[in-house]
């Protein structure tokens, strides 16, 4: 399994795809973006894990096609992570 490093640790990139989406919740991601953390060939799979236990994240994709400058169509990928409300607690 690839490892992204980070502030001088090594992490798999499935830890590290988490903690990209949790410090950017309700934030459409580029699928390069997530490519370049969690591995260029594995980083789908990855997002996969991430919407099982333990994590259970809540993780929509969306796929639009835009224009390049030369006008011909592109199509993007991109991914959003839906944090879960704070509930408040009955004390």
């Amino acid at each position: 399994m690839p490892k992204t490093t980070r502030m001088g640790k090594t992490v798999p990139g499935r830890v590290a795809l988490a903690a990209m989406f949790q410090r950017r919740p309700n934030e459409w991601i580029n699928g390069l973006e997530l490519a370049r953390v969690g591995g260029a060939y594995a980083w789908r799979t990855r997002v996969s894990d991430l919407r099982r236990p333990p994590y259970s994240m809540r993780i929509d994709n969306r796929v639009r096609v835009v224009r390049q400058e030369d006008g011909s169509p592109m199509k993007v990928s991109e991914y959003i992570f839906h944090e879960a409300p704070q509930t408040e607690s009955c004390e």
